[in-house]
């Protein structure tokens, strides 16, 4: 390793040596490595944290959404951060008779063209007040504005009037209508295509619009969900004309503007991820090619079978014309919401005509948010990948971790126990006061109690605890308050959540600087302006420098 100005011991392969004989590579420090028992932890993005406890055991995360990866032992503290090849390797933690091992993998074969850069990883040794969790948010933040990717949301608003509303903003998103899936016709034309029911028209949300007004909110950004033709998911990348079901072009402008006049920012979903051959404006041309040239399929959703489109050509050949419609619509002012985006990683295209590796689809992908902010000001996508940091202002969500034992993500349905019960706010430590955020898919609408559910794996999930922890953990994470689909109904609760964020939104534009429980089920989040805030799990009340924190609740301890 090679010791670089900034402090960190590099770890560097030229492109010249990663030739194509190598399937993959692995970099591994004796300063990665723990034995169960011992205090410490490793760290994975974006917000997930395992203590060593397992005697054999395996984690491996392709998708890092964050190129970084860490480790506490008694021995030593420290951080990685890949800066060469980032969308290219796995982070990998295994245990075997009870010795653990953190390492990043790189695929090398995988990356299904010629590597495009050197392959780097820093790492960076952490002590005192650093060696924790919050000095490797620290650090990789660090990294982010030196190098100028990111700039602080206190810097951006001068020059930004509508982040400095969508900070100061609560986010309501109303779904129109979605049409159920039909598996008997993956490839929908307009004789096959299956009814879409109407959840709410647009006079309904000019009503809701008015509603919540009068209720005494002010600082609200509304925005259209499913709005388009097909309704959600339905027949992009087609969005125009306007869906007729729901009230058509002209009652849409209406419900607009009158958003508008009562202060509000408008805003609009829509996707640039799944393309359907029932849309107008379907091309195979504009579909991503795999290796074998096929089209990459995606997912089957309302409008059926989906394709990934290339990014550039969604970038050169559509975005335009979209964003010129929305701003006739009277969409000119706010953050754009583009879903998927920053969800997954970038993927390949090998379209011999618009060929884009993981780090060209990376920069069309920041194209398009810097197009948003053209167009309207500003750029929201649906997670924390940040791949697009540069040009992202809020995300829907930055975690979708169940908080307890049966299930390390929501979709999994296996535990995995080298995971431990609980996540850590790491993403928020980087990026709070440089990117607005919500913290969990399960703290959208965090309100109104999870139902129960039939499913006896996600029925232990959605428990008075996890309801508990949903609520708490959105004010502990430094959240910006949403609320989804067509639970905005319930606006005497979203008033009382919005009042609470009026008194807490200075916040967003500090940054997050130390995050610890300070007492069993009592957590610290302290920000740059010397506020605090303490989440208190425990039934009892808790005393912090005098103040009392209220049982299972939160408070702010005001800066001296």
């Amino acid at each position: 390793l090679e010791r670089q100005p900034d402090g960190a011991f590099r770890f560097f392969i030229p492109i010249r040596e990663l030739t194509d004989n190598i399937d993959s590579i692995d970099v591994i420090g004796g300063f990665s490595k723990a034995r169960k028992g011992e205090e410490g932890y490793f760290v994975l993005p974006p917000n997930a944290i395992g203590s060593f406890t397992q005697d054999n055991g395996m984690v491996q995360v392709r998708r890092m959404g964050l190129p970084i990866f860490g480790m506490k032992n008694p021995r030593s503290t420290y951080v990685g951060i890949v800066k060469g090849l980032r969308f290219e390797f796995s982070a990998i933690v295994e245990a075997k008779d009870g010795e653990y091992t953190l390492f990043p993998r790189f695929h090398i074969r995988g990356i299904e063209f010629a590597p495009y850069e050197d392959l780097i990883v820093d790492f960076y040794e952490l002590k005192g007040d650093d060696a924790n969790y919050s000095g490797m948010g620290r650090t990789y933040r660090k990294y982010q504005l030196d190098r100028g990717e990111v700039r602080p949301i206190k810097e951006r608003i001068k020059t930004s009037p509508s982040l400095k509303y969508t900070a100061e903003s609560i986010f309501v998103r109303i779904k129109h209508g979605t049409k159920a899936r039909d598996m008997r016709y993956p490839f929908q034309t307009d004789e096959n295509e299956p009814y879409l029911p109407v959840a709410m028209d647009f006079d309904g949300f000019k009503k809701k619009t008015q509603e919540i007004y009068d209720a005494g909110m002010r600082n609200v950004e509304m925005c259209f969900v499913g709005w388009h033709v097909g309704g959600f998911d339905g027949r992009f990348p087609d969005l125009f004309p306007v869906e007729e079901k729901f009230g058509g072009e002209a009652k849409m402008k209406e419900a607009i503007e009158h958003g508008k006049k009562l202060g509000f920012q408008m805003t609009n979903h829509v996707c640039n991820t799944d393309f359907y051959r029932v849309a107008k404006r379907f091309s195979e041309y504009a579909v991503a090619k795999t290796e074998d040239g096929i089209m990459r399929p995606y997912a089957f959703m309302s409008g059926g079978r989906a394709y990934n489109p290339c990014f550039q050509v969604v970038c050169d050949r559509y975005i335009d014309e979209d964003y010129e419609g929305l701003n006739k619509l009277g969409f000119t002012k706010g953050t754009q919401h583009i879903d998927v985006t920053s969800a997954i990683m970038p993927y390949t295209c090998h379209d011999p005509r618009h060929p884009c590796n993981r780090k060209q689809t990376a920069e069309y992908q920041n194209k398009i948010g810097e197009k948003c902010q053209k167009y309207f000001g500003g750029f929201s996508s649906e997670a924390g990948y940040d791949h697009v940091a540069r040009t992202l202002d809020y995300v829907l969500y930055t975690n979708t971790f169940f908080h307890n034992k049966v299930m390390w993500k929501k979709w999994k349905k296996k535990p995995n126990f080298m995971l431990d019960n609980r996540t850590i706010p790491l993403w928020q430590i980087i990026y709070h006061g440089i990117i607005l955020s919500n913290s969990d898919w399960d703290t959208v609408d965090f309100y109104k109690p999870l139902k129960d559910t039939s499913d006896p794996v996600l029925k232990t999930a959605k428990t008075p605890e996890f309801n508990l922890w949903r609520r708490l953990q959105f004010w502990e994470y430094g959240g910006r308050p949403v609320f989804y689909w067509h639970n905005a109904h319930y606006v005497d609760e979203i008033k009382k959540i919005y009042d609470q964020y009026q008194k807490l939104s200075f916040l967003q534009y500090e940054f997050m600087e130390r995050h610890a429980e300070i007492a069993k089920g009592v957590f610290l989040t302290r920000y740059s302006d010397g506020s605090e805030t303490i989440a208190n799990y425990t039934k009892k009340p808790f005393i912090y420098k005098g103040f009392e924190v209220p049982a299972e609740d939160f408070a702010l301890v005001p800066k001296k």
